[in-house]
């Protein structure tokens, strides 16, 4: 056995070989698929990763709870049940009521005015930049704003209130920004002015209260237990956002299902490739048939062959993966001044392993389909030609 191995690798990449060059593209080729994988199966679900993060950190939170009135004090007894349960981080008091902000220069921005009590996940990625965040009767105006909002100045906010005669009517105010703020997600800065709810009800004393409400456990396990507290109507984030949740899942099987497509357009090139090259080395088989080996320890030659070839391009794609994985953080800005975001890139390796095992069985496979064919052959035509057809 050991002899038909120091064969295999001498047919392999040895360099009296002079189909050696060859063996080197197509382990190549093996390591930049494997690279090429990794790399955007891990890019897209740190995208995504981040995207539900930022869901579940600013948006709609682990679970939300609205309420049928908005009497503080009967929420804050809300909240105090909820929070009691082992399995709840943080239970708070919030509002988003629509806007049109319109700066002292003319600048309009089209978004929302959020009342929050800032806890949990959300107090940790919120930070003031300048002046004291949720001050009654001022707005806190993202940094990303403050080329045209500036702190103290008086801001026009427009919203939509409930009329006499009709529906809703517009409504507008004059509100000083008391504070600049900013956060890890872009999207949330542009779209958001923060308040206190005292502020907020002052604006609009019927808008709609929320609890939000964070958990490190399952979300769903919490949905049952606050469920048995009495309140049917919690919804988990990703029943809150069903909509944007069955989009990227839709997203990442079409990513996954493109990521398989790339793998047979590599399979099948790697099954022409090594085809090629075992009919560039009948000659060497039908020496080895005349010395006197069977067909079968001929065939586990090159069998041994195309798995070292492609072991090797396996590899040095896991390395090449790795080491551009732990590479990242050093390019994490450019990435960030591009995209907006700070992604955390990671490699799962039961994907690394899975997609390793199936390249190594269908070289395998193409390997023994392919000495089938030539072991068909007369040692003298594989002689005199150089190709059997």
């Amino acid at each position: 056995m050991r002899l038909l191995f120091l064969l295999s690798r001498r047919y392999a990449f040895s360099r009296q070989n002079r189909h050696r060059g060859t063996s080197v593209r197509i382990a190549m080729g093996f390591a930049l698929c494997i690279f090429a994988i990794i790399a955007v199966l891990s890019f897209m679900q740190a995208l995504q990763r981040d995207q539900f993060a930022d869901i579940r950190t600013f948006e709609s939170f682990d679970l939300q709870l609205p309420l049928p009135h908005n009497d503080i004090a009967k929420a804050d007894s809300i909240i105090a049940s909820i929070e009691a349960l082992d399995s709840v981080q943080a239970a708070f008091l919030y509002a988003d009521l629509p806007v049109i902000v319109q700066a002292l220069d003319g600048t309009t921005v089209a978004g929302r005015i959020r009342a929050i009590e800032p806890k949990g996940r959300f107090s940790e990625q919120l930070n003031a930049y300048r002046g004291n965040l949720f001050e009654d009767g001022t707005l806190a105006v993202s940094y990303s704003h403050s080329r045209s909002m500036q702190l103290d100045d008086e801001i026009s906010v427009t919203m939509l209130k409930k009329g006499r005669q009709a529906t809703v009517i517009p409504s507008q105010r004059e509100m000083p920004v008391g504070s600049l703020y900013y956060t890890t997600s872009y999207t949330f800065d542009q779209s958001t002015f923060l308040c206190s709810i005292a502020t907020l009800l002052s604006l609009n004393a019927e808008a709609e209260l929320h609890i939000g409400i964070f958990t490190s456990t399952g979300v769903d396990q919490v949905k049952q237990e606050i469920e048995r507290l009495g309140f049917s109507s919690v919804a988990t984030w990703r029943e809150v956002n069903a909509s944007l949740y069955g989009a990227m899942e839709l997203e990442q099987k079409m990513m996954t299902l493109m990521l398989f497509l790339m793998v047979i357009v590599v399979l099948v090139h790697i099954k022409s490739s090594s085809r090629r090259l075992l009919l560039a080395k009948q000659r060497e088989i039908a020496m080895l048939r005349s010395m006197g080996l069977t067909i079968g320890r001929v065939r586990l030659i090159f069998l041994l062959q195309s798995f070292l070839v492609a072991l090797l391009g396996c590899l040095i794609g896991v390395v090449l993966s790795y080491a551009a994985v732990g590479s990242y953080p050093s390019l994490s800005q450019l990435v960030y001044r591009s995209m907006g975001v700070h992604l955390v890139l990671e490699i799962r390796p039961t994907q690394v392993i899975w997609l390793v095992v199936s390249i190594l069985l269908f070289s395998l496979v193409a390997s023994f389909q392919g000495t089938h064919r030539i072991m068909k052959a007369d040692i003298m035509e594989m002689f005199g030609h150089d190709e059997v057809r």
